[in-house]
């Protein structure tokens, strides 16, 4: 039984460009696909990956109309399927699921144990409702400051990294790289090794995308395209001296910088 949760559609989602491309090319049954796929990846809380059998047998899309999805830049390919863009932006990921899930249960079972019946019903009102918060896979802004803040100068454990978004777009990027590494597997490595200790987000981010591709070298798993640097990588916001897209304010010098990233790479290589 599929969870009584949502996934977030903007309301301006008619008249976003790429969906107006589409239905101005007649692929008005692509934007329908994505549409699935997003309600696909809320259920089964794979933080946007789309398994290539469950695009086309439980989706029942055809080559066409995701190759559409792909040209537009809505999905992207990888290794036995297909990557939501941005879809951690907008959705929680399933970590952040799971935790919600775990704090409601742990209130219930508290609530229980009180007499007060009518305090029970009136304090597990929030958790009982349609959109309850261990099945709702919806991001608030109030929630997203309470719970799962991105301040790059806060030091928080391991355990609290696993629940930002920095930590589901490094995923993203670990998947496409290297999509063959066991990522839950190595979380579990990492977390093991890393307990008790206080970093900045930025620095988790920077140690778990590394102890991922030193874990994958070791076993002998290839990345499997070159990074290409955009004006919003890692790489190129270290390179430009700062620690987010979003203090980029000349996007031609962020480009440009890429762009000579990108030459770089391409001379180390020949």
């Amino acid at each position: 039984m599929a969870r009584r949760g949502y996934v977030q559609l903007v309301n301006g989602f008619y008249d976003n460009d790429k969906v107006r491309d589409l239905v101005r090319m007649g692929r008005a049954d692509s934007v329908g696909v994505y549409c699935m796929a997003l309600s696909l990846c809320g259920d089964r809380l794979t933080d946007g990956f789309v398994p290539r059998r469950a695009m086309l047998s439980n989706i029942g899309a055809t080559p066409e109309q995701v190759q559409a999805l792909v040209d537009e830049g809505m999905l992207e390919e990888v290794e036995e399927g297909w990557l939501i863009h941005d879809y951690a932006e907008h959705n929680r990921t399933k970590e952040q699921v799971l935790h919600a899930r775990k704090k409601s249960a742990e209130r219930v079972a508290k609530h229980r144990n009180e007499s007060d019946v009518t305090a029970l019903h009136r304090n597990c009102n929030a958790v009982t409702s349609g959109q309850t918060p261990e099945h709702q896979n919806t991001r608030t802004q109030k929630k997203e400051k309470e719970e799962y803040s991105s301040s790059f100068s806060k030091e928080i454990g391991v355990s609290d990294f696993e629940l930002v978004r920095e930590k589901a777009h490094a995923n993203a990027d670990i998947i496409r790289n290297y999509p063959k590494l066991d990522l839950s597997d190595a979380w579990n490595a990492f977390n093991s090794r890393h307990y008790g200790e206080t970093r900045t987000i930025n620095e988790w981010t920077r140690l778990w995308k590394g102890w991922c591709q030193r874990r994958a070298n070791m076993s002998g798993i290839p990345q499997k395209t070159p990074h290409t640097h955009t004006w919003a990588c890692e790489h190129t916001l270290k390179r430009l001296g700062i620690e987010s897209r979003d203090d980029v304010q000349d996007m031609t010098k962020a480009q440009q910088t890429a762009n000579q990233l990108n030459k770089e790479d391409r001379n180390g290589r020949t």
